[in-house]
């Protein structure tokens, strides 16, 4: 005879199960690192909240050794890797576009193929997203390194509450894009990514907020981002300064800056883009340290 206390509990278990079942969405692409790789996938499976699912987007053919460390974390956790693959290399934009539509869960985790998360990382999102039923995106802080992980240089603070988010966003990115977890349904009904190859969340996030979304950030450090000077080199140039006036228009005609802030905002940005690498570099460690886009899969040429 079934007792209705053990199926009452049964049933609630699994529904908690349920909920807190998430996808885990990463992008790697040619020029990424074998050992990068090998210990971002390490660090995504070594949490107190082990992701339901990890989509792996092959941007392009791949290098002999990324196939071969994908092939050994496939063999070992069938259950839980789904692989993508797009023929040629399209940049991020359009590889998390393709990955988003293939994840298979609710919430789902952004993680480059070169950082590390923390093992609270997810525990801690997922109960956030789960307290904060009109949270549509959450990051976090991230803790930048050269070479050695636990050798955290610089702390890339970004607001917490959604009202300082939005006032940061008319200016630069809010989140740092390799830390945020969102709600697949949200992002896929304010249009998904775009296939941008440079600031593609920064794009994603000022869409979102344009259409009344809402983000915000853990103030903790729950992930860890390799820094380096060929970050600034990606930063600059002449197609950049053509995206971020591109970028700048949009959002000025989807109402989320004003006519000053587009003027502001090119006057500012434009000739940081322009300089050479070593005075863009001193700048942006000096002045603008809390900037998004600084992971290697930033840009994809």
């Amino acid at each position: 005879m079934y007792n209705p206390r053990t199926i009452s509990t049964y049933l609630f278990l699994t529904h908690k199960m349920a909920t807190r079942q998430f996808s885990v969405l990463i992008s790697v692409y040619e020029n990424d690192d074998p050992d990068h790789l090998t210990i971002a996938l390490d660090s995504v499976l070594d949490q107190m909240e082990v992701p339901s699912e990890i989509v792996l987007v092959a941007d392009g053919p791949l290098t002999t050794e990324l196939e071969n460390v994908i092939e050994r974390f496939r063999t070992s956790h069938p259950e839980v890797f789904t692989l993508v693959r797009l023929e040629s290399n399209q940049g991020l934009g359009a590889a998390l576009r393709a990955g988003l539509e293939a994840c298979s869960y609710e919430f789902v985790a952004r993680m480059d193929a070169d950082d590390i998360s923390k093992p609270e990382r997810f525990e801690a999102q997922i109960s956030y997203l789960l307290e904060n039923p009109d949270v549509d995106v959450v990051g976090s802080y991230v803790g930048e390194f050269r070479d050695q992980p636990d050798a955290i240089d610089n702390v890339r603070e970004v607001p917490s509450d959604s009202e300082s988010v939005a006032r940061m966003a008319r200016f630069r990115s809010p989140t740092n894009h390799p830390s945020v977890m969102f709600r697949r349904s949200s992002v896929l009904e304010a249009g998904n990514y775009r296939p941008y190859r440079s600031m593609q969340d920064y794009e994603l996030w000022m869409r979102m907020l344009s259409q009344g979304y809402t983000i915000e950030n853990i103030p903790a450090v729950l992930v860890k981002c390799r820094a380096g000077d060929g970050l600034y080199e990606r930063r600059g140039g002449v197609s950049y300064a053509r995206l971020e006036v591109q970028l700048q228009r949009e959002f000025l005609r989807m109402g989320a800056i004003s006519w000053f802030e587009f003027l502001r905002n090119v006057a500012i940005r434009i000739p940081v883009r322009l300089l050479p690498n070593n005075v863009r570099g001193w700048i942006y460690r000096t002045f603008l340290r809390d900037e998004s886009d600084t992971s290697a899969e930033t840009s994809r040429i």
